[in-house]
């Protein structure tokens, strides 16, 4: 990507100079000063720091059945000319989560635990669907103001995103949504994964498994649940959206998984 224009630099400084009481005021939830570019701009250097945060996987295979899976789905997403990337955490923690500038990272963890492919692109369709969303943005704004993605992407303050993406990969506040972003991610996961071929029921019964896990194991799960608010009531919500999709034809379990799985509980 090209850096940053001559304008958009100028927008920056000046909107750094903001006091945080006024920008809290334009509803910063809903609202995103950061452009598309400077996001993937932006992405760029959390993705090299979130590496010194987790243990990532160097699991050919691993990587290469979850970029493919990932691909498959951003390929119906409105973003799909822009670079995503995926990557396999080794972590027996169920989890996922979505980094500003089309990362998201997987745990072997989850991959285990889901039963079938549907399960695991239902996951990774949400996590998608937050970054199509821009909701990785929206809450650094939210959080920082302007500060911090100026002083990401113009070099200000290098400690800060490594900081930021500490606070991604252990489930800090950045990487809390809240229940409006995780329903909007949840209907359009349903949708992007129908249009890429898997059952988007698989989303539901993933999200069923967890709630359930969290009563017989909470350590196993604690990681999720503390940045993705789950309830019975997304679950139907879920599984309302799903119906919409007509099942012939679509993907619950492919012949690779039963030995994505198996490698990813190694």
């Amino acid at each position: 990507m090209r850096r940053l224009s001559i304008p958009s630099l100028f927008l920056l400084l000046a909107l750094v100079s903001l006091p945080l009481a006024g920008c809290a005021s334009l509803g910063l939830n809903d609202f995103n000063l950061v452009s598309l570019e400077e996001e993937w701009q932006m992405g760029e250097q959390l993705e090299r720091d979130v590496a010194q945060q987790v243990r990532l996987s160097n699991d050919r295979t691993l990587n290469r059945y979850v970029d493919q899976l990932g691909q498959r789905i951003v390929a119906q997403t409105e973003f799909a000319n822009l670079p995503w990337r995926f990557h396999v955490v080794e972590d027996d923690a169920i989890n996922a989560f979505n980094v500003p500038g089309g990362l998201v990272y997987v745990h072997t963890g989850l991959i285990a635990a889901a039963d079938n492919t549907a399960e695991l692109a239902g996951v990774i369709a949400h996590e998608i669907a937050h970054g199509v969303e821009r909701h990785g943005t929206e809450r650094l704004t939210s959080a920082y103001g302007l500060n911090a993605g100026a002083a990401i992407l113009l070099g200000q303050d290098p400690g800060l995103a490594g900081q930021i993406a500490a606070q991604i990969a252990g489930g800090g506040a950045i990487a809390k949504f809240s229940r409006d972003a995780e329903r909007e991610a949840d209907q359009l996961g349903v949708r992007y994964m129908a249009r890429a071929g898997y059952n988007p029921e698989g989303m539901a019964t993933m999200f069923q498994k967890l709630i359930a896990d969290r009563q017989r194991s909470p350590g196993s799960v604690e990681q999720f649940f503390s940045t993705h608010p789950l309830t019975e009531d997304r679950i139907r919500d879920v599984r309302r959206e799903a119906r919409k999709y007509p099942t012939r034809g679509l993907t619950t379990n492919d012949g690779q998984y039963a030995s994505i799985r198996a490698r990813a509980r190694r």
